[in-house]
């Protein structure tokens, strides 16, 4: 009789493989060789030139300024509301679309922003993993 070699379920884990890594916090995505257009999430080819010489796993920067967002005020049971979806400008010039963690009220177009990497839900006794951009500090002044 052999002893089957039992593994403990990952405390926590992405919510999707291949869409970020926790430390340092990033987004992973990805980068044209022919033109050197950066994308998230990760391509196989490059909607910039058409090429398919692409590099995946690339991590993108943390920092990134409100493009532009909405508040939704009314959603599916058991999602809370307000809550802000926006569109990020990241510092290496890729566009992101992600949640803005915090009161809606506060946020403007141009605020600074950063990456943050949190549990966004549970499953099978693991927390899945996700990412929201969060206003720095310095600009809830503006």
């Amino acid at each position: 009789m052999s002893a089957i070699a039992e593994t403990a379920a990952p405390a926590s884990r992405p919510l999707r493989d291949g869409l970020l890594q926790t430390d340092p916090p990033r987004l992973l995505g990805s980068a044209c060789r022919a033109c050197s257009t950066r994308l998230f999430p990760a391509r196989d080819f490059c909607p910039a030139c058409g090429s398919d010489d692409i590099e995946g796993g690339v991590p993108l920067a943390a920092d990134g300024t409100l493009y532009s967002f909405t508040v939704v005020r009314q959603a599916p049971p058991g999602r809370e509301t307000p809550y802000s979806l926006a569109y990020i400008d990241l510092a290496d010039g890729v566009r992101v679309m992600a949640q803005v963690a915090g009161d809606p009220d506060t946020l403007h177009i141009g605020m600074p922003v950063r990456l943050d990497i949190r549990p966004v839900a549970r499953r099978d006794g693991c927390d899945l993993i996700g990412y929201v951009f969060v206003p720095t500090p310095h600009s809830e002044a503006a």
